[in-house]
């Protein structure tokens, strides 16, 4: 009876507490898209009314607008080759056994660790000291080697929960290794591929540590044109940016639930 009472308060405890750690969370989110359609430059509570003046500024803006296209076309090309080269990668990581391999585990994640601007700083020697100017090519490089650990992540946690013995089955049978991956393994890894490409995208497409030292002025991506913009101007807009961006991500995972399930699809 008091093991009963002390797990059911306990159960209560544990659901307020991550009750009150999502609003903690959510605050921000909730004064930012509401700083967004303020009528006025300054945030003010309770609001003052509506407006979509800084919604069409930021529609209307040529620096916006060009940020986003960079934005979006190295997302494009960054998230496809984390795919060609993790999936591969995470494979051999989890399947096979090699001499170096707790090592180059380490070397591959090691990303996740080093703070985004010692990655800017590096990249921007590296490209420097090889003669290639800062642009398209830099930035993907950049973005490609900081988002490459996600993607592997994701793939790896997919394929530990696949059994191997199917695998084995299908070799059994006279499939090649090549075919058995692309029938059988690849298939069941929709949901790590959907998971990785988010997590890449997403990670492209809003990094500023990285992307302020590899971006030039016709290359400007959207965190760069942002923290360009607030320098210069005080007003809502970039929170208009930002409530497009909370509007996509939320778009965004209702997609994975809708096609399989948001919690299916990480799998973490």
């Amino acid at each position: 009876m008091f093991r009963r009472d002390f797990e059911s308060k306990f159960g209560i405890a544990v659901t307020a507490l991550a009750t009150l750690a999502t609003i903690f969370l959510l605050l921000p989110v909730l004064f930012v898209v509401l700083h967004s359609f303020s009528p006025t430059r300054y945030f003010q509570w309770p609001p003052q009314g509506f407006s979509l003046e800084w919604h069409q500024n930021f529609y209307n803006s040529e620096l916006f607008m060009g940020a986003a296209r960079n934005s979006f076309l190295m997302a494009l090309i960054v998230t496809p080759l984390s795919l060609v080269i993790g999936i591969p990668a995470s494979y051999a990581l989890v399947r096979s056994q090699f001499r170096g391999k707790a090592i180059i585990q380490q070397i591959i994640l090691s990303p996740l660790i080093i703070p985004g601007v010692v990655t800017g700083v590096s990249l921007l020697s590296l490209l420097s000291t090889m003669g290639v100017r800062i642009g398209l090519f830099g930035l993907c490089l950049g973005m490609l080697v900081f988002a490459l650990p996600f993607s592997i992540r994701a793939l790896s946690a997919n394929l530990l929960g696949l059994d191997p013995r199917i695998e084995e089955a299908a070799r059994n049978l006279g499939a090649g290794p090549v075919r058995t991956f692309f029938a059988i393994v690849l298939p069941q890894l929709k949901s790590g591929i959907l998971a990785a490409s988010v997590f890449v995208f997403v990670e492209a497409l809003d990094n500023f540590s990285i992307s302020v030292f590899l971006t030039n002025d016709s290359t400007k991506v959207l965190p760069v044109a942002a923290y360009q913009y607030i320098k210069d101007f005080d007003d809502p807009t970039v929170a208009a940016m930002a409530t497009a961006l909370i509007v996509m991500s939320v778009i965004i995972v209702a997609f994975l639930e809708k096609v399989m399930g948001f919690q299916k699809s990480l799998r973490l």
